[in-house]
């Protein structure tokens, strides 16, 4: 994925379980993206419910299916956190590094990953996906 990719994502509106390819929500695009860019198959999940979706990214966080990792890799799940509200995106290594997402209000954008902070996401892990949630080797 690079910034034209990117581009063509920017600005598309957001709408609550948006899964594209005209409007999305942020786990919509995370699919989304994740499917047609890096070939992995992600659960849908509703971000809705704070604590549920918490819960599901836990839960696989603790199999082992999905792991943290201390710096993001281009293509890595972004879960972002403002309060107690879960938000995701996709890290990608363009422009020195961001984080494509829907954001509620606003649509697609795209956040420098120096600004995450400053966008109000003090809380940011990336993760590595294995084989059991996705169709391909990444």
């Amino acid at each position: 994925m690079n910034a034209s990719d990117i581009n063509r994502y920017i600005g598309l509106p957001y709408l609550a379980g948006g899964r594209g390819p005209e409007a999305f929500d942020c786990w919509g695009l995370l699919l989304f993206v994740q499917g047609v860019h890096f070939g992995r198959r992600l659960p849908d999940l509703q971000m809705g419910d704070a604590v549920a979706s918490f819960e599901a990214y836990e839960s696989r966080r603790a199999s082992g299916e999905w792991r943290t990792m201390a710096r993001p890799v281009h293509g890595a799940p972004a879960l972002m956190r403002a309060g107690m509200h879960p938000h995701v995106g996709t890290w990608l290594d363009v422009d020195s590094g961001g984080v494509l997402h829907a954001q509620e209000g606003v649509g697609v954008v795209w956040t420098p990953g120096n600004r995450l902070n400053m966008a109000g996401y003090g809380r940011v892990q990336y993760y590595e996906i294995h084989a059991s949630d996705s169709d391909s080797d990444h």
